[in-house]
């Protein structure tokens, strides 16, 4: 089942810069000799070909779009094989870890995109990661059997062409008790083999058994996310492993199983960028009601941590986006349901640039958006509407960034020119529309009173800004024809002076 060129393909092509996986594969099942023969989705030029420890021969190609577009893994396997959710574990670089369960037995590949500006290019391969064999009690005796990989609490990191890392982290648990020592076990791929580490953890630490993500940092360390409390930087690479623990921004809102917020590395990789999505009261309360001045009501909070060679700094918070300040763009206008926003995903390359899933509520509508949001300038990039396709089981699959695709590109280090992606609306099952970011002429926000904007303006001298500061904040509210100052007025009183204190520090980055 070797993996051939697709004839008549082009040469070139531009791919977009980072894309963001399903989590799940699409199985097709296929005649060893048709297994050459691309579909009519996947792209023939990242296929890669390998065989299961069983010499099952499989491919797997990919799928991929622009953000918010969803890009998608594909999995070729012989007829007679049974699947079962075979999926994306990490993605970090050229390189994306696959778990693929066939007959019930789990196993795991690295793709590698390969180098298609090198020369010459260098192809798409697939390669079966060895596994780590652990002693169970099977059948009434001992027996070595491989480990599985956990979704969640497996990371990928690659380093340099050669170099290449897969590392789970199983943490103690939050209820053990005090007088247990507590130890995280660190199960570890790299140089070609793998090791197993304990590591102690101190005092204090809050240390998940399961975790909610895993992403990498740079090329030295990997992130592991307990979006309800903390996360824990692991440095593979070093000779032994070390571990840092940093605690996520305090909030007591409810982390709804992880849907409504996310840890993501941006900026080129070196950054952590924290995203928090929580409904709120007509007041500005924490809580989400169903007056209809706050019916399905919402902020997003950001925090950005940067991690140098020194370690990390303090998280800090640079962009709050109330639901009003969204639903007042054109976009909105007959275009999509006022419904909350949730599963943000970072961009790889903009800080501050999110992408969000905007489900309709309404009960028999299986449509979803995915949404590009500036959150610096409040304004809506690109919209992808799709129809759900897997039930259930699809609404709570992750999204993982990765640029993959990146390395298709021929030339990857001209120039942006070559990177901009392949038109969104070239793809058949999530056409993409590009929106006027515009805010709408109606409503009361939109055209306030004399007083309302009296009344908005004397509270600002109350929110103990410095002179500098407060000079920002008259000129920001008045800049783009007092853009700023109707997002004010739509806000709660009691959340305008956050809302504005973050719009200065944004003002001076």
């Amino acid at each position: 089942m070797e993996a051939q060129p697709q004839s008549g393909s082009p040469s070139t092509a531009s791919y977009p810069r980072w894309v963001m996986l399903e989590q799940y594969l699409e199985i097709i099942k296929v005649k060893v000799e048709d297994s050459s023969r691309s579909t009519t989705e996947d792209d023939a030029r990242t296929l890669a070909a390998a065989r299961t420890s069983n010499s099952h021969p499989i491919q797997v190609s990919l799928r991929l779009a622009e953000p918010p577009a969803l890009s998608r893994v594909f999995l070729r396997i012989p007829n007679g094989l049974n699947e079962e959710k075979s999926k994306v574990l990490a993605a970090h670089g050229d390189s994306v870890l696959i778990q693929v369960r066939l007959q019930d037995t789990y196993e795991h590949f690295v793709y590698n995109a390969g180098d298609h500006a090198a020369d010459p290019p260098r192809p798409p391969s697939l390669w079966l990661l060895p596994p780590y064999y652990e002693q169970r009690y099977l059948s009434g005796s001992d027996q070595l059997v491989p480990r599985e990989l956990f979704d969640g609490r497996t990371g990928l990191l690659r380093r340099g062409e050669d170099d290449l890392a897969v590392a789970e982290l199983r943490g103690p648990g939050l209820s053990m008790s005090k007088d247990t020592p507590k130890v995280a076990d660190l199960y570890l791929f790299r140089s070609g083999e793998w090791n197993r580490y304990q590591i102690k953890v101190r005092e204090g630490w809050d240390i998940p058994t399961l975790w909610d993500t895993v992403v990498p940092v740079d090329d030295r360390l990997l992130c592991f996310v307990y979006l309800c409390c903390c996360v824990m930087l692991l440095d593979v690479f070093a000779e032994m492993p070390t571990v840092q623990y940093v605690q996520l921004p305090m909030d007591p809102r409810d982390c709804n199983g992880g849907l409504n917020r996310n840890v993501c590395t941006t900026a080129g990789g070196g950054t952590l960028k924290f995203v928090n999505i929580f409904g709120r009261c007509c007041c500005g309360g924490d809580a989400s009601c169903d007056c209809k001045h706050s019916h399905h009501a919402y902020i997003i909070h950001t925090w950005t941590m940067r991690i140098g060679n020194k370690g990390v700094v303090d998280w800090v918070q640079d962009g709050m986006v109330d639901a009003t300040e969204l639903w007042a763009l054109d976009a909105y206008k007959g275009h999509l349901p006022c419904d909350p926003l949730d599963r943000p995903v970072v961009s790889i390359d903009e800080a501050e640039v999110i992408c969000f899933r905007l489900r309709d509520t309404k009960c028999d509508s299986r449509t979803l958006w995915q949404i590009l949001v500036n959150v610096r300038s409040k304004t809506i990039h690109s919209v992808s509407r799709h129809e759900e396709e897997r039930g259930y089981c699809y609404t709570r699959d992750k999204l993982i960034p990765s640029k993959v695709s990146y390395f298709f590109n021929t030339c990857p280090r001209s120039g942006d020119a070559t990177l901009t992606g392949q038109s969104q609306v070239d793809i058949e099952r999530s056409p993409s529309v590009v929106v006027d970011v515009q805010p709408k002429g109606d409503g009361d926000a939109s055209n306030p009173t004399l007083q309302d904007i009296f009344e908005a303006l004397q509270e600002i001298p109350s929110y103990g800004l410095l002179g500098p500061d407060e000079v920002k904040a008259y000129r920001i509210l008045w800049n783009n024809n007092g853009c700023r100052l109707r997002s004010l007025l739509r806000l709660p009183k009691n959340l305008r002076k956050n809302w504005l204190q973050i719009e200065i520090k944004a003002s001076e980055d």
